[in-house]
């Protein structure tokens, strides 16, 4: 059982390594990620057990080498809607750095998942808006 403790803590590895894109791989629907990387293995390795916990599936890439760091960088990333979408109903209620972006995909999420949605206009609005906060992050 994951507490809400180790939710909010999630969320601020979320908040402070976190990063979320969005791409739309046709003309009526978005794609978001969710992307965490640090050096830390053993953040990462918690990171990996809560969302485990949470039963949300992600994705791990091998280590990576980055020629001006000492140690590898390790990388997770969420893409699923669905589990998108539930991570979002976790960690929102915590959230400070990214809860604007994580609003906007929720937004997106709740209309999406579990429908045949088509992306409106007011649905690919999420990727300029996503783009502004990145500039004022």
């Amino acid at each position: 059982m994951i507490s809400q403790t180790q939710i909010a803590w999630l969320t601020g590895i979320i908040d402070g390594e976190g990063c979320i894109t969005a791409k739309m791989p046709s003309r009526s629907s978005i794609a978001f990620r969710l992307t965490i990387e640090s050096v830390s293995e053993s953040m990462m390795r918690s990171v990996m057990e809560i969302l485990d916990g949470l039963d949300i599936k992600y994705w791990e890439n091998p280590p990576i080498s980055r020629p001006n760091s000492t140690r590898p960088s390790f990388r997770v990333y969420i893409q699923r809607k669905d589990d998108l979408r539930r991570l979002c109903n976790h960690v929102l209620p915590y959230s400070v750095v990214k809860r604007a972006e994580l609003e906007l995909v929720k937004t997106y999420l709740d209309k999406a998942v579990g429908h045949n949605h088509t992306a409106t206009e007011e649905d690919l609005s999420i990727l300029d808006q996503l783009r502004e906060l990145k500039k004022s992050a």
